[in-house]
């Protein structure tokens, strides 16, 4: 018997007036939602451990049901859709996109995929599909698509399936649509000896997906009240880690250096958390500069600021007389790559510069010291030739 891969699913489905159309009776919207059930009832005969998440989106997106594994509340959430107005195809996408990394951000999460199901006809709005899917795929995350209606030159689904490495199914009628979710319910085979599992545990990835910690005053008032009660009335201003008020390590008051777990607001200085995470066992999270919440185990990132003080305090500490260590060099040689020669973790790198990721074509430059990517035109960018995460100067020969 196969294994089977448990996934969490994002259903973004176009409720657009377009969707009205007849030529898949009763119209294409109906016929979608039962296509949908039938790909929810058929996964859970083999693998009730996958979860679901519904979607909607005419002239913007709307969550209609968040991840669950209870038909019912599906179900309900599919029958509540009706149509109206145009279709924000890259705002539903950035949407997704935002609800599957909240997901992947919590501990043992299920592998992401989203499936659109659209006419392919969109609005084009402040957000391009397109920019949307190759976000996708440098988070890992596949999108299926499911094509009803004529085929055109632009074909907008097959080309974000195609960018996110996922499984464009074109249904031109009702029958072909029941044919391609069943296949897709069936689709999770567990498979060995590809690289997913990696990509999703590499330093890059999970900088990459943490969350930022809240500060005192990004809590809002219902925030506040909930911590108050969580806490028994006490103080929310002293670390749950120090208990104190007062940065142990810079001696401020938790209102400069105090922040929030953004999912369930324990408290905390960020000095504190830094060295609660340099504490870890897990070397990869620790070069990720991201740390597990203490309390919820939601993956937070550590601010680079305290990553790069707790470096700079490293280097300049006393040496031991007679220790033969390195000295970190004045200037290092600055090496031109190309794309085909990154390593997996590269290439879902970015550009400390402008914060892109790497795209096959273009010119890469690495830092001969601490291996830091950048792209030619940031490079040259670059204030005094210092690499941004060594601070060494760097020379292209």
């Amino acid at each position: 018997m196969s294994e089977r891969l448990p996934e969490n699913i994002i259903i973004c489905i176009d409720t657009s007036r377009s969707m009205a159309r007849k030529d898949y009776p009763p119209n294409r919207l109906l016929t979608s939602i039962n296509a949908i059930k039938k790909l929810i009832n058929d996964r859970y005969l083999e693998d009730p451990s996958s979860y679901f998440a519904i979607v909607k989106f005419s002239d913007k997106p709307k969550r209609i049901v968040e991840f669950t594994n209870i038909k019912k509340h599906l179900f309900e959430g599919l029958d509540s859709l009706n149509l109206s107005g145009k279709s924000a195809l890259g705002e539903a996408l950035a949407l997704s996109i935002k609800m599957v990394i909240a997901e992947l951000r919590k501990i043992a999460a299920k592998s992401p995929k989203i499936l659109l199901i659209s006419d392919g006809k969109y609005t084009k709005l402040s957000v391009d599909p397109v920019k949307m899917a190759r976000l996708a795929h440098g988070l890992n995350i596949q999108i299926d698509s499911f094509r009803l209606g004529t085929g055109s030159s632009s074909n907008i689904l097959k080309k974000i399936s195609d960018l996110t490495g996922g499984t464009y199914y074109y249904n031109n009628d009702p029958d072909s649509l029941m044919k391609a979710a069943h296949e897709l319910a069936y689709s999770n085979i567990k498979t060995y000896g590809n690289s997913k599992s990696a990509i999703m545990e590499s330093p890059v990835f999970l900088r990459k997906i943490s969350a930022d910690l809240l500060r005192v005053q990004d809590l809002t008032k219902d925030q506040e009240q909930r911590l108050l009660q969580i806490r028994g009335l006490a103080d929310y201003k002293k670390c749950s880690i120090c208990f104190s008020d007062t940065n142990p390590y810079t001696k401020s008051s938790f209102f400069v250096s105090g922040r929030y777990c953004p999912n369930c607001q324990t408290p905390y200085h960020i000095h504190c958390l830094a060295a609660w995470a340099d504490s870890q066992k897990d070397s990869k999270m620790r070069r990720a500069g991201t740390v597990r919440c203490p309390h919820c185990f939601y993956l937070l990132k550590i601010p680079t600021e305290v990553t790069q003080a707790r470096k700079l305090t490293s280097l300049v500490k006393p040496r031991i007389k007679g220790n033969n260590e390195p000295k970190t060099p004045e200037i290092s040689e600055a090496l031109l790559t190309k794309y085909n020669e990154l390593s997996e973790d590269d290439v879902f790198g970015s550009c400390p510069v402008c914060n892109f990721i790497f795209e096959e074509g273009q010119e890469l430059v690495r830092c001969g010291n601490c291996n830091t990517l950048y792209h030619r035109n940031c490079f040259e960018s670059l204030r005094n030739n210092r690499c941004k995460t060594c601070g060494v100067k760097l020379h292209l020969y």
